[in-house]
């Protein structure tokens, strides 16, 4: 027997269950007690060692005591029950715990427990992007970092996101690629981080612009005579909205309805409604041939057309 440290490889065992707990689980920067059953003796014992994972001297009591380094200041024991206190866990404490008991006049004492030491996880973070997402033309990833996580899920709107329709995972599921943008992909998105103890999680919300779609032009009434008023209404999906212009002849006119208070020859011909998105620079135009009708005309009605044309992007 060395005169620092207790090392039994023989003997009679007594008490192995003597761990009250053989399984703790504390949360890091805790204390923790392994508790004996051992009542206190009278005498103390001849010789008392706990140690960590089987190799790691945690404190040796003998006449002397030899404590571990790194338990330096974190522990307290009990010499008349073979108790330990352990302060300040970190995950590195997490692990088995051997305890061996040398009393006067009896068997060894021994026992052991495993420890678990829990982490809460960190708060993820996830930067949103800062330029403008335009639908077909914009990609992008999202960047979930976080520590002492066990699992990461990626969320849209509640919903967890799979491989596909755009969606993409890279890197152990730390980035969500999403190429190229789309109307659909507007919304919450979240990075759930986990462990067995603690869950957090990061959001970005994504704006995605796009449009504007083909116009359409609702005349109202239907049919209108000369000497009635008309309203002309052009409509096309957008983000943000469109502007409209409305070309008639050599005039313009702005807004999305267009209105003739009371028709006259002059008002009758084709209508051109332009739909602009400032953001995405997209144009989109349709016609539309405005008639008398109580006079009959052949073939149809109304005629439409959409030009949509690519101009630069105009940054906002």
């Amino acid at each position: 027997m060395s005169a620092n440290y207790v090392n039994i490889s023989a003997g009679l065992c007594y008490g192995a269950g003597v761990l009250t707990v053989d399984l703790l689980s504390e949360v890091a920067g805790q204390s923790v007690t392994f508790t004996t059953s051992v009542k206190p003796t009278a005498e103390p014992f001849m010789a008392l060692t706990w140690s960590f994972n089987g190799t790691i001297n945690v404190i040796t009591s003998t006449s002397v005591d030899v404590v571990g380094p790194g338990y330096e200041n974190r522990i307290i024991l009990d010499k008349s029950t073979g108790s330990l206190l352990l302060r300040n866990l970190t995950e590195k404490d997490s692990g088995e715990y051997d305890l061996i008991i040398i009393p006067h006049g009896a068997g060894q004492i021994q026992g052991t427990a495993k420890l678990d030491v829990l982490t809460k996880v960190s708060k993820p973070t996830m930067a949103c992007p800062t330029e403008n997402l335009i639908e077909g033309k914009t990609s992008l990833n999202l960047t979930c970092d976080a520590d002492s996580f066990k699992s990461r899920v990626w969320m849209k709107d509640g919903k967890p996101l799979v491989s596909g329709d755009g969606f993409s995972f890279h890197n152990g599921n730390r980035v969500l690629s999403i190429s190229p943008v789309n109307r659909r992909d507007t919304g919450e998105f979240l990075c759930n981080v986990s462990n067995d103890f603690s869950f957090d999680t990061a959001k970005c919300n994504l704006e995605v612009y796009y449009g504007p779609d083909r116009p359409i032009i609702i005349q109202t009434p239907i049919g209108a005579e000369l000497e009635e008023s008309v309203v002309l209404s052009c409509f096309a999906d957008s983000l943000p909205k469109a502007t409209f212009l409305w070309t008639f002849k050599h005039m313009m006119m702005h807004g999305y309805v267009h209105y003739i208070r009371e028709m006259e020859e002059m008002d009758l011909g084709r209508y051109t409604c332009t739909a602009h998105n400032r953001i995405t620079g997209l144009k989109a135009s349709v016609f539309h041939n405005l008639h008398d009708s109580s006079t009959p005309i052949s073939g149809s009605m109304s005629m439409f057309c959409t030009v949509l044309t690519m101009v630069a992007l105009i940054s906002v």
